[in-house]
């Protein structure tokens, strides 16, 4: 009988562990049996998968007066730790309740601790059983068990009348027993490579099973031959232990076939076609092709790998293989290629190989006619940024190349078919262009201010280019032939230089064969790791947290593409030009792979974490929203709205962006000049030549030069040797400053014509305030914010506390845009430091300028404590202080985020036993970090998720409700976080689908090249189709465990889809409202089979865009 449902559930949700039940069962009408049959279960919860275990039944004693007999059902007690349904009475006093009864959580459990073993296992084994482990190594430096052997156990079973003296024994082998060298030989007949050793009596030493007689006949699948044909004597083969001589014969009967295919079918890979002396095994070619696409190391160190696994003593080493060994991997790199590429089921074969077919592409881009709906050209604008292409460019200057060979000798052996260029385009263009400077107006970034410079003398070229100027021209627009969409977001780091003129190079220069098509619309935009270090100045049209429908994509895939290939510079470098392209290439093809088939996880991931950032961000946003006026939420709005429909370049009014309205010391000191003459043409009187303004200007300006002569102070100090000269400045510096406080004293009187008054008042209440220091710096500037309010009008002059009100204001104004100014410039050089100093010298160096420009920021913080301390005096406090807010060391930071600054802790597990950590006082006067910034994986580095410090936020002008420009502003940017947010789960939902939909295009693809070559053998057209149906049947496993992980979004995805093609089919029943001029010329699926240079070497962040709205009036208005 099934159970009824119970009226209550278990009030723990999710975290559900584990829970208790009884089961309902009828009691059997039998008076006579005291026993009622119950049976307990558990219900054990990991993760997603829930498991109930059920106890046997067992029977309980009860008594005749026990309640259970006279029920009919047993439910569980009331309790608070359960939920209630909606439709009970105490669902009902629980909800009209005043106060809900709190429930103490449980003691969460203990962990337990970790034992010695896990903790420290070095430790344990050093302890117990080191000594074990080197005895077990040197037991089998001898015979180990079978040293009591007399005969060979090979002979004894087959009932030898001879058994051999069991002297050698394999140290490949499993079981390592000893055997005669003629039953060795005949064990190793299918193991060629493997090691032998002989026993001499007293130790092992190590013999050839050439020597032993073992000889390796090719075509034939015994060792029979009628008419062998020995190879070369000097034969060597390289096999993953090492590097051996064997006794090889080739087939020279009527069997016989060439002499390179009779080694290749017995997976060996000859280096040389005619006389054949080295060859290497299918399995060290496929090993060391791993290994070097994982660890990016050399083929010369896995050839001298080879050569100590041979030999390690130095002596009797073979003669170097290791020009074969280039040659035969660099030619098994470019095989792999063509065979993951279908060019062997292709007809064409490998001549009909074209320019980037090799290329992986990737599966979550748009791709017209293979995983786009077929009317995708005709969704409405609010959906179009879904099918947008992202380009991101960069250029890599540690992939160098040293002019050697040429490319005849090293022509390559597929440049252009995967993801460089093809060579003579190339460079014919950009020698054409050679005249060319790269200007810069913006940021001397390494694309412009490295590629021209000494480090490029020698060097065939500077670097590889993920897309200066003529060489990235050239690269976009081969790119953008491989892209059929109708909307194009190109980032790239210098955008705001290079995407100036764009249009002008294509009319004027650029070749027709990359010219691209005019119903492309192209938006520029900047990398969000590189957009701090620009001018912020009309820069929020370059910025992806502003332009509409890219999602969270931050562009930043070429950096994490170069930064595990910066590894093979050391290689590349001395390499032909040919070889150097397929190397990268092959390495490209592996990073693309590693992309490709992880697909399923990063989206998942993503997913997640753009779901909670989209609640986030929009509940953060309608909360603000909701605190604002209505009318000025909806003119803001339409502001947006007008910005963001506006192409590029945009020139309605940025609301990202606030005028500055406050005014700089310079300017206030005009005003002051200005109001000076004024009132004296008005009919005023003037106390003194010098107005009240200069004189506070002149007191300000001591101040400062106080501050200078402390900090020199310091720095000589600090000097281990004080030299003669440095003390003869400060001196010189100390006496400047007293000739001018000197003039400045004479105007005290005048100005402030009480303090002689006030300071022998104030000498007699504080008596240690009359012991003055002999250095001027530590001299008191008498100004009006020294005097207390209380006394300051019998003390000073009318207004005079005003002026140095004002000018106060206005230096802390200048301090903070001084200080902003110099940590965004230090950024900037700590960044090219970090990408592109090597060298302890160059290191030093560059450290010691980045010493000099952060001691800048610590002057420009001072100035600003300073001024601010003093204006709080004259001010007092009020609302002032939310734009002026008290500067700690933790502000002065740049773009981070508070929570990465650098913690005050050690590092974990440095502390010996018993050993506590030490204590460090906080010290006021402590200078903040230079580089205050961990280097750890990030979260992000977008706008998002940023949270800036106060001093790149401030306000700069005092207003209310429309007014309020950094409220506008503020209001903009949340606006933006959560548009983002949003677009960026619509984006991945579609990413998902495209995949599977690529997947699904890929696996036909491989079918249709079952049987497209004939004319085959019957072998060759069996491997033919065994690969294709390998492949294919990959691409549905790989299908079919994305689309389990993804369940979820693509359910959610389907109904977004009957949304945004509903619309569409709307727009399409009105054939007045659409412009047939738009879609012309777009060619759905032309060119199915090519790759983009993008696609072909990073995707990490494979986000859309919406576009900006086109004007056709323009010829050129398509460009952007």
């Amino acid at each position: 009988m099934a159970d009824p449902r119970p009226s209550k559930r278990l009030r723990t949700g999710r975290g559900l562990l584990r829970s208790f039940h009884q089961d309902w069962i009828p009691v059997e009408d039998d008076e006579a049996d005291d026993f009622v049959h119950a049976r307990e279960g558990s219900l054990q919860r990991k993760g997603n998968h829930l498991r109930m275990s059920v106890m046997p039944r067992v029977a309980e004693r009860t008594s005749d007066t026990d309640p259970w007999l006279s029920a009919t059902f047993w439910p569980t007690p009331d309790s608070t730790e359960f939920a209630l349904d909606q439709d009970c009475d105490m669902y009902d006093q629980a909800v009209e309740a005043d106060i809900m009864e709190e429930v103490v959580p449980a003691k969460p459990k203990k962990r337990k601790k970790a034992s010695k073993v896990s903790a420290r296992p070095h430790v344990v084994w050093k302890e117990k059983y080191r000594q074990i482990f080197l005895d077990e190594m040197l037991r089998w430096s001898g015979r180990g068990d079978f040293q009591y052997a007399d005969k060979c156990p090979d002979c004894l079973a087959r009932s030898s009348s001879n058994p051999g003296l069991p002297e050698y024994r394999c140290s490949e082998c499993l079981v390592s027993d000893l055997t005669c060298g003629s039953c060795c030989v005949r064990r190793h007949r299918q193991h060629p490579f493997h090691r032998i050793e002989k026993w001499n009596g007293q130790k092992f030493t190590s013999v050839s099973l050439k020597s032993l007689g073992l000889k390796i006949q090719l075509n034939h699948s015994g060792s029979f031959c009628e008419n062998p044909i020995p190879a070369q004597s000097n034969m060597l083969i390289l096999h993953t232990n090492g590097i051996h001589e064997v006794a090889l014969s080739y087939c020279g009967c009527t069997r016989a076939i060439p002499h390179n295919i009779q080694l290749l079918r017995r997976q060996l890979y000859p280096a040389s076609h005619i006389r054949i002396r080295t060859c290497a095994t299918f399995q060290l070619l496929n090993s060391l092709h791993k290994f070097a696409l994982t660890t990016k190391a050399s083929t010369y160190d896995f050839y001298r790998a080879l050569e100590k696994l041979t030999n390690n003593t130095g002596m009797d080493v073979p003669k170097s293989r290791y020009k074969p060994l280039c040659r035969m991997i660099l030619q098994w790199r470019h095989l792999k290629m063509l065979k993951w590429g279908g060019r062997g089921n292709d007809t064409t074969g490998v001549e009909g190989t074209k320019t980037g077919e090799l290329a992986l592409r990737c599966p979550s881009c748009p791709h017209p006619g293979i995983n786009l709906p077929e009317n995708w050209q005709n969704v409405s604008e609010e959906y179009k940024y879904l099918f947008l292409m992202i380009i991101c460019m960069d250029a890599n200057f540690r992939l160098k190349n040293q002019v050697v060979s040429n490319y005849s000798q090293d022509p390559g052996l597929g440049i252009g078919w995967a993801y460089l260029l093809p060579r003579h385009e190339y460079e014919s263009y950009v020698l054409s262009r050679a005249s060319d400077e790269d200007i810069s107006t913006c940021v001397g970034f390494q694309a412009l201010a490295k590629a021209n410079t000494k480090f490029s003398v020698g060097l065939r070229y500077t670097g590889v280019g993920a897309a200066v100027y003529a060489n990235m021209d050239f690269i976009f627009g081969s790119v953008l032939q491989y892209v059929m969409v109708l909307l194009v977001l190109i980032s790239y780091d210098v955008a705001c230089q290079w995407f100036t003129n764009l249009l002008a190079r294509i009319e004027g220069h650029w070749p027709e064969s990359i010219k691209p098509r005019s119903t492309i619309t192209l938006i520029p935009a900047i990398p969000k790791l590189h957009e701090p270090m620009h001018q912020q100045q009309n820069h929020q049209v370059y910025s992806l947290n502003f332009i509409k429908g890219v999602g969270l994509s931050d562009c930043e895939c070429p950096e994490r593409v170069w930064a595990p290939h910066n590894a093979l510079s050391n290689s590349t470098k001395t390499q032909g030009p040919g070889s150097r392209h397929d190397v990268l290439d092959d390495h490209f093809h592996f990073w693309n792979w590693l992309k490709y088939i992880g697909l399923g996880r990063t989206l998942l991931r993503r997913y997640k974490a753009a779901v909670a950032q989209r609640n986030l961000q929009q509940e953060g946003h309608r909360g603000l929203t909701a605190s604002l006026d209505t009318a000025v939420v909806a003119k803001w709005e339409k502001m947006c709205e007008k910005w963001d429909a506006e192409p590029f370049p945009k020139k309605s009014q940025n609301p990202y962006c606030s005028k500055d309205t406050y005014l700089s010391e310079a300017k206030v000191r005009k005003e002051l000049a200005d109001e000076e003459e004024r009132r004296i043409k008005a009919g005023g009187v003037s106390v003194h030549e010098t107005p009240a303004a200069v004189f506070v200007q002149m007191g300000l300006e001591l101040e400062e030069t106080q501050r200078r002569l402390r900090r020199l102070d310091k720095t000589i100090t600090a000097k281990i040797s004080t030299t003669l000269g440095d003390k003869s400045t400060l001196t010189e510096e100390r006496n400047n400053f007293r000739v001018r406080r000197k003039a400045w004293e004479k105007l005290l009187p005048i100005y402030m014509p009480g303090i002689l008054q006030y300071k022998a008042d104030f000498a007699k209440e504080d008596p240690q305030t009359s012991v003055s220091s002999n250095k001027a710096e530590d001299v008191t500037i008498w100004l009006p914010s020294l005097i207390p309010q209380s006394r300051r009008p019998h003390i000073c002059y009318d207004g005079l506390a005003e002026v140095e009100e004002r000018l106060r204001e206005a230096q802390c104004t200048d301090s903070l845009r001084k200080l902003r100014r110099i940590l965004r410039v230090k950024s900037r050089m700590i960044h090219f430091k970090n990408k592109n100093v090597r060298g302890q010298r160059e290191g030093t160096r560059s450290r010691s300028v980045i010493d000099r420009v952060h001691l800048k920021a610590r002057n420009a913080a001072d100035r600003y404590r300073a001024c601010r301390e003093a204006k709080l005096a004259l001010s007092g406090p009020g609302k002032w202080e939310e734009n002026f807010r008290v500067l700690d060391n933790s502000d002065i930071r740049g773009y981070q985020d508070p929570d990465r600054l650098r913690p005050k802790v050690g590092r974990k597990g440095t502390l010996e036993d018993g050993q506590a950590p030490g204590v460090t006082a906080d010290n006021a006067e402590q200078d903040f970090e230079l580089f205050n910034e961990v280097r750890t994986r990030r979260d992000g580095t977008g706008e998002t998720r940023r949270t800036l410090s106060w001093i790149w936020t401030t306000s700069s002008a005092d207003g209310e409700g429309d007014k309020d420009e950094i409220l506008r502003v503020e209001w903009a940017k949340s606006r933006a976080r959560a548009a983002r947010a949003a677009e960026e789960v619509m984006l991945l939902k579609e990413e998902m689908r495209r995949v599977l939909e690529y997947l699904g295009w890929k696996a036909m693809w491989w079918r249709e090249r079952l049987d497209s070559r004939g004319g085959l053998d019957k072998a060759l057209t069996e491997g033919v189709k065994a690969f294709a149906t390998g492949q294919a049947d990959l691409q549905l496993q790989l299908a079919s465990h994305f689309r389990a992980l993804w369940k979820s979004p693509l359910e959610d995805s389907e109904s977004d889809r009957k949304t945004i093609f509903e619309s569409c089919a709307e727009m399409t029943a009105q054939p007045d409202t659409v412009n047939h001029d738009e879609g012309e010329g777009v060619d759905d699926g032309s060119d199915k089979g090519s790759d983009s240079e993008d696609e072909g070497i990073d995707r990490e962040d494979h986000d859309e865009e919406q576009p900006d709205d086109e004007d056709e009036d323009d010829e050129g208005e398509d460009f952007w």
